[in-house]
């Protein structure tokens, strides 16, 4: 029973958002807006193994965002040809481009001492501070095709990559890594190409 005093109009309640009943469509609605933003545009992976070790460990949870333009030297996911597995690495080589590495060498004195691999973009060495490596490798230029892209892990010692299966393709790729969402104490943006030319 509402009692209303005389003189004064019953207030209409507007009942929130939590306390309305959700009807089936509504529940249907959100439900697929949620699947296709997952199918179609974001999905979260989670890093096993160290072959990108020090820039992502293994149990970050990664946000992957799948309809970003790529950019070289961006973190990305893909589905790994050697295994059938998605796999997380850094693109290091764009359709078109030809990479190479070879033995990273320094002089000391009379010897000369190979401390890991340089990588090289058309014939140009490249400043890889993510990068790791204490074995020496060799690689013979590779042309990328029209839809070619070259990856790699960071932890270059510890990583199966294109070094091994060769090039991959645009539909190999699932998406670019942005943020690092779990753990807390991890969280962090991991920073495209382009933003850090800003």
């Amino acid at each position: 029973m509402t009692v209303v005093r005389i003189g004064e109009q019953e207030r209409e309640r507007r009942s929130s958002l939590l306390q309305r009943r959700a009807t089936p469509l509504t529940v249907v609605l959100v439900v697929a807006a949620i699947a296709a933003l997952r199918l179609w545009v974001v999905e979260t992976v989670i890093v096993d193994g160290h072959s990108m070790a020090d820039a992502l460990e293994p149990g970050d949870r990664v946000l992957v965002v799948k309809v970003l333009p790529l950019e070289r030297l961006d973190v990305v996911v893909l589905r790994d040809p050697s295994a059938g597995t998605p796999a997380i690495k850094r693109l290091v080589g764009m359709p078109g481009d030809t990479i190479s590495m070879a033995p990273y060498v320094v002089r000391e004195g009379d010897r000369i001492v190979a401390l890991g691999t340089q990588l090289y973009v058309d014939g140009e060495p490249q400043d890889e501070p993510y990068a790791t490596s204490v074995v020496p490798v060799s690689m013979p230029p590779i042309q990328m095709g029209d839809d070619e892209y070259f990856v790699t892990g960071d932890n270059r010692d510890a990583s199966i990559d294109s070094r091994r299966y060769g090039p991959i393709t645009g539909q190999d790729i699932i998406g670019v890594g942005v943020v690092v969402i779990y753990p807390l104490t991890r969280m962090r943006l991991i920073r495209r190409p382009s933003a850090l030319q800003e």
